[in-house]
Formats: C-alpha cells, sequence, structure tokens
C-alpha cells in the first residue's frame, strides 16, 4: 500500500512539473494588437506589419489561427500532452510519446540555458497572440485546459515534431509491441511516405540576364498538419521574408528575405538506434553499462483519455517508462525485455530558434552561424543570395557514430558506452557544395553526393555509409539534369517552366524497371493491341491530355500496394517480367473499358486536383518535377484525388542590390479553413502553371491589400 501512494505520488509530482515554469522567468511586455497590421491580399496571404520581431510573432499566431485553428491546437495539444482529453485513445499514444522521449523535461532543464533572450522574447510574442485568439474565440477551442500556452510549451510542440519526423514513433511503438523481441536487425522502419521536395539554385553564369536563381518547392501533404501556410513578416528590427511554415510554427521553414532564400528537401539517412538492455535477472530496474549495475530512472505518467461519444468523460490510466543513458527506454509488452529508443530529435531544444534566426539572416555567413547551431534533425538545404553565393548541404542531426565494427541498422546492445554515440557529424564534414564552377545546385531526395555537376560533388566514402540512405538518383534528379546538360544558359521563364516540367526522363532506374512493359509486343498480346501502340507512341509527357499516363498510373498503382514499395523504389527501381507487366497492362485496360467504354481515358480526367467543391484536372505523376501523389476517391467512380504533391512554390532572381523578382503559389489554397473563400482560390493558377507576384514591399502590400486590420 505505501508503494502504491509514493508511485502516485510521483505521478502527482510530475504532472505538477509539467507546466514547465521555470525559476527565474522574464516577465515581456504586453503586447497591444493596435502595433500589429495585417494586411491581406487578395489570396488571403498575410502580411505581417510592425515594430518587432515579438508583435510580429504575435500576428503570425493571429494569423496562422485565423486560418488554421484546429491545427494550431493540435502542435498545441501534443505539447501540452492533451490529445487524450481531446481524441481519446488515440490522442492519449501521442501524449505517452511526448513524455516518453522526454520533451517536457528536457525543456524544463534547457530553456533559460540555451535560448537567446530575443529568441525568448519572439516566442513571448507568439504565445501572446495564440492565447488571445483563443480568448477571443472560445467556441473553436477544443479542449479548454490547454489555454494559456506558454512559450515552453511551443518548444516541446518543436521537439515532438522534430521526434515524429525522425520516425522515433514508429520505433518507440514496434519497442512497447514486442516486435524486437528475439529479433536481431531491425527491418521495422516505416515505409517512406511520398514526402519530398525540389530545391535547385543557378549562379550568374547559367542565367541570360546574369542573376542568381532560386527554386523553393517542398512536396508534403497537400491538407492536415504538416501542409503547408504562407505569411509575410516585417519587422523594424530586420526581420522581412515570406515563404512557408507548417502549420503551428513560430517562423518560416523556407523563403526569401532581401537578400537571400533557401528550400528545403527531406533527406534519407540513418536517425534512429535501438538498443537491448541487458538486465540482471535478480537485481530489478538494473542494467549493464561498461561492466556496472546502472539504476533505471522510471519516469511514470498519469495519462488523460477522454471517453465517450464526445470524450466528455475523462479518466486517468498510469502508464511507466523509463529513462537510460540511452535515453528514451521501454518495455516490451509481450516479454521482460526493455529497449532504449535514441535519435536527434529530443536532444536539443533550438530547432525554433534557428529558423529564427535563418529568417533574419542578412548574408552568408549570418545564414551559416544559423544552421551550425545544428538544431534541425533532417532536411537538405539548397540556398542562394544576393552575393551570388549557391550553396548546397546534406543538413541535419547525423548521429557521429564512432565504433563502425557494430551494425548500427540492426538491434544494438545497451550494455557498452562503444554504442552510445553523443554528438552529431559537423556541418563542415557533410556532403556540401559552394559555388560550383558549373553554376548550379540542387536536391530532389535524392544522393547527397549528386548535388552539382560531375567532378565538383563532394566525394563518396567520405562518410559512412549511413549518411547516404539513397545512394542513387529519383526521376527528378535525372529530369533537372537532362535540362543542366542541355541547356547553357537560363531565363527566368525557362527556370518557372523546369519547375512545372511533367515529363519523365530518358534514364534512370525507374524507367529500366518500367521497359518490360514499354517492350510488350502487338503480336503477342494482340488483346492489348491499343494499349501497347499507346504506350509506344508516348511522349513521355503527364499532362492533363495524355492517354499513357493513365494506363501507367493504375498498373504503377497496382504493384505498389502489391509488393508494399514506397517511394525509394523511384531511385532503386525495382524487379518485374514481361509476364507480370501484361498481366497489369491487361488489368488496367479491363478496368478503364468498365468505368470509361475504352482504355484512351485522358489523365486529368482520373487524376485530379480537389478541395471543398473545386475538383480540377491534375497534371503530374509520382516523382516529376511537378508531382502528384494521388489516392483513389471511394465510390463507384475511378477517380484520383491529390494527397500528396507540390505544396508550395517560391521562385526567387538575386541581383546585387537584393530580390529583384518574387513568385509564389499554394497549388490549393493557404487556409485551411473549408468556409474561408481562401481555401482553394489558387487551385485555377495551379492547372494553369501560373504564379503570384510578391513584393516584400510594405507599402505596395498594403495598398494593394483586400483588408488591413489589427488582431483583435
Amino acid at each position: 500500500m505505501i508503494k502504491t501512494l509514493t508511485l502516485c505520488l510521483a505521478a502527482v509530482i510530475m504532472v505538477l512539473v509539467n507546466p514547465l515554469n521555470t525559476s527565474a522567468q522574464t516577465v515581456y511586455p504586453t503586447i497591444n494588437p493596435i502595433d500589429v497590421t495585417i494586411a491581406r491580399d487578395s489570396f488571403g496571404i498575410p502580411h505581417i506589419f510592425a515594430k518587432t520581431d515579438a508583435q510580429v510573432a504575435y500576428g503570425l499566431a493571429w494569423a496562422n489561427s485565423e486560418d488554421a485553428f484546429e491545427y494550431v491546437q493540435n502542435l498545441v495539444c501534443i505539447a501540452k500532452m492533451c490529445n487524450g482529453r481531446k481524441d481519446g485513445v488515440d490522442g492519449a499514444k501521442a501524449d505517452f510519446f511526448v513524455h516518453a522521449i522526454g520533451a517536457r523535461q528536457l525543456v524544463y532543464e534547457r530553456f533559460d540555458k540555451d535560448l537567446s533572450e530575443d529568441f525568448k522574447k519572439y516566442l513571448d510574442g507568439y504565445v501572446q497572440g495564440v492565447n488571445a485568439y483563443a480568448k477571443a474565440h472560445p467556441e473553436q477551442v477544443k479542449v479548454k485546459k490547454v489555454f494559456p500556452v506558454t512559450a515552453q510549451d511551443v518548444v516541446v510542440g518543436y521537439i515532438a515534431i522534430m521526434s515524429s519526423l525522425c520516425h522515433a514513433q514508429g520505433n518507440v511503438a514496434s519497442a512497447l509491441g514486442g516486435e524486437y523481441d528475439n529479433v536481431v536487425v531491425n527491418y521495422l522502419k516505416e515505409l517512406e511516405k511520398p514526402v519530398g521536395s525540389n530545391a535547385f539554385a543557378l549562379s550568374a553564369t547559367r542565367t541570360v540576364d546574369g542573376k542568381t536563381y532560386l527554386c523553393v518547392n517542398p512536396h508534403m501533404q497537400m491538407q492536415g498538419q504538416l501542409s503547408f501556410y504562407e505569411a509575410q513578416l516585417n519587422s523594424e528590427e530586420g526581420l522581412n521574408i515570406e515563404g512557408c511554415m507548417f502549420q503551428g510554427s513560430t517562423s518560416l521553414a523556407m523563403g526569401v528575405n532581401n537578400n537571400l532564400g533557401w528550400g528545403m528537401t527531406w533527406n534519407h539517412f540513418d536517425r534512429v538506434d535501438v538498443y537491448r538492455l541487458k538486465m540482471p535477472p535478480k537485481k530489478k530496474l538494473m542494467y549493464e553499462f561498461d561492466g556496472q549495475w546502472v539504476k533505471l530512472e522510471k519516469r511514470p505518467v498519469w495519462l488523460k483519455v477522454g471517453l465517450g461519444k464526445n470524450h466528455k468523460l475523462v479518466l486517468p490510466v498510469k502508464k511507466m517508462t523509463y529513462w537510460s543513458k540511452y535515453g528514451c527506454t521501454l518495455k516490451s509488452d509481450k516479454a521482460d525485455e526493455y529497449y532504449a529508443i535514441r535519435f536527434p530529435g529530443n536532444m536539443s531544444i533550438m530547432t525554433g530558434q534557428e529558423l529564427y534566426e535563418m529568417n533574419k539572416a542578412t548574408n552568408y555567413d549570418e545564414f551559416m552561424k544559423a544552421i551550425n547551431h545544428q538544431a534541425i534533425a533532417l532536411f537538405n538545404i539548397v540556398y542562394a543570395d544576393k552575393e551570388n553565393n549557391i550553396y548546397y548541404v546534406h543538413h541535419g542531426m547525423l548521429p557521429d557514430r564512432k565504433d563502425q565494427s557494430f551494425d548500427w541498422s540492426g538491434i544494438l546492445p545497451g550494455n557498452t558506452s562503444k554504442t552510445l554515440w553523443t554528438g552529431f557529424v559537423p556541418y563542415s564534414k557533410m556532403q556540401h557544395v559552394l559555388n560550383p564552377t558549373c553554376g548550379y545546385v540542387y536536391n530532389t531526395n535524392n544522393t547527397p553526393y549528386h548535388a552539382t555537376c560531375e567532378g565538383e560533388n563532394f566525394k563518396r566514402g567520405t562518410l559512412p555509409d549511413y549518411a547516404d540512405g539513397r545512394p542513387g538518383d529519383n526521376m527528378r534528379a535525372a529530369r533537372l539534369n537532362d535540362y543542366f546538360n542541355s541547356t547553357p544558359k537560363f531565363d527566368f521563364a525557362t527556370f518557372k517552366k523546369m519547375k512545372f516540367d511533367v515529363t519523365f526522363p530518358t534514364h534512370g532506374a525507374f524507367i529500366e524497371s518500367l521497359q518490360p512493359l514499354f517492350d510488350l509486343k502487338e503480336e503477342k498480346y494482340p488483346d492489348l493491341k491499343e494499349a501497347i501502340n499507346i504506350l509506344k507512341t508516348w511522349n513521355r509527357s503527364t499532362d492533363v491530355h495524355e492517354y499513357a499516363p493513365t494506363l501507367l498510373g493504375l498498373v504503377i498503382n497496382d504493384m505498389f500496394n502489391k509488393y508494399h514499395m514506397d517511394d525509394a523504389s523511384f531511385i532503386m527501381g525495382f524487379k518485374t517480367s514481361e509476364d507480370e507487366m501484361a498481366k497489369e497492362l491487361r488489368m488496367a485496360c479491363d478496368t478503364l473499358k468498365s468505368y470509361f467504354g475504352t482504355v484512351k481515358v485522358e489523365w486529368g480526367t482520373v487524376n485530379r486536383n480537389i478541395r471543398g467543391n473545386v475538383d480540377l484536372p491534375m497534371r503530374g505523376f509520382a516523382d516529376m518535377l511537378s508531382p502528384c501523389y494521388p489516392s483513389r476517391v471511394p465510390g463507384n467512380t475511378l477517380k484520383y484525388k491529390a494527397e500528396y504533391g507540390d505544396t508550395f512554390i517560391m521562385l526567387a532572381k538575386f541581383g546585387k542590390n537584393g530580390v529583384e523578382q518574387l513568385e509564389a503559389l499554394q497549388p490549393q489554397g493557404n487556409s485551411l479553413d473549408p468556409k474561408s473563400p481562401h481555401y482553394n482560390d489558387q487551385m485555377e493558377l495551379f492547372s494553369k502553371q501560373q504564379t503570384r507576384t510578391v513584393t516584400l514591399n510594405k507599402e505596395k502590400e498594403l495598398k494593394r491589400a483586400e483588408r488591413v486590420y489589427h488582431p483583435q
């Protein structure tokens, strides 16, 4: 009984500590919303103007909440471990994850030590804005206990997102579920979803007008938490940038300011390690480490789980997690085994500060100083500026695993300091390219060893194999190289055309894998004669009026589902045969005939860009420069809806005095509120490959704004 009471008291203390009130918190001035101006342009993009950075952060929080408060709240609920109240058992799993990885504990320990005063002031402005919006719109609040939000809560949210992007969630679930019990190798990693991105830059030597060009083009969810929100942030303290961010963020993840710009792309290196602890048979909660027995730290948590139709009945559920020298530690539900999960996402609280400093950087040196915080767990960076610098770096927190005698892809021994990495490979040693003589850098989620022309890349083998999880080029990289090799100098129109390109390349592993399909003979398969002829005469374009992409799309979709293929297939290729391709093509023909009475069906008839009441033909295909990763629409129809693909486009031209031309586009709309006129008002532009003009000029944006107001 005494033992039980002690555990309960410990759990209560943990809950009381969770508010993250630091001992020496600075009280910042209360922001008057009259001092913040939001100018909404004709597409609803918020241009936020104020004297101080903190006031701009207030305006950003308010504007993002106006357009996507549900998703802003989602991130806050994750940070405050209130998802169980909101979403019941499923939400409680997210709360458990945040507790297990020690996110709130890390922020409690490091907030005052690690973050700069400028950034803490900025964060305070942001949370004032979120809290003010919640107070003004109580009917939109999902969980009342979430508010007020603190600056520390926001930092916890960054840790949760970074950890999730590292795929730590899947490994935590696998450890708990017993999937690592009695196995030697960790093959349980999640399939890669088709998240990606393009980013490329040209120096003045490769442009007709002698300017520097940059393309920023992330490919993520087209709807939801990881969709992108666009805004301009402008203060009198040197902040003036337009770009995009994940919903609920405090700074822009990528974009362009007066002097420079950058894009980010998903990169693939081994970020997570799993350790099996060696536990003695008679010493409870002890584990071996370097020949000594060490006490395993218990970290209990009471999860609040909402039950019933609206989750109004909230019950406390006690769960236990642990902490070892390796970090987050869990006991298998199926065996008496303990596993530690180690990854970069919960090792820094400075993600938001790094982004803030990137937003404010005025030159290459300041930008490099910002990214050398090394607090963003992943993403390549492609950079360009007004000084004609172009730069690529395999950016992220790459674990510095010293001892390569271990199989780091498997379950590691959790009893030795030899497997306990404590730092990251510095950027100076990561794959990077600065100002190559051939005048271009790029990344399309391909190998970091191919970032520019042959002979000027980082040499392969400089880093261990785990630094390159995609050792090759995908179709987008091959297509970009088609352009780079055939076009000595680009004008801005051609640069833009390259971004919107929807043509298959002529070479690559994926193209070679498809060859048995294109080699089918009419004489051998007379029932497929019409389809074979369509494929043989195809010009490789996936525009809306083409017939071949419809056949190819049905074939590839079935194969991906059948063989559990993922985005890596566009780099690695896949194995098939003539007989299998004939069978797949026959199935595709039968499907088209059953719905349309013919195999000649335009791609835009099947492939659609759908949001709300707008339903338009969709160009592109998986792994195109302008990509589309669709899923089938339920019901008695053959229609596919784009789920992943172009989620933000920004094209910049820099001259010696700064940005000379800046264009942007949200392929659907900037608001996630279905009732907003800006929910889907950019879809028509996207279908025509048109963009919006961006000025970064306060006077011009105020003059052309359709609505100017204060956030109150």
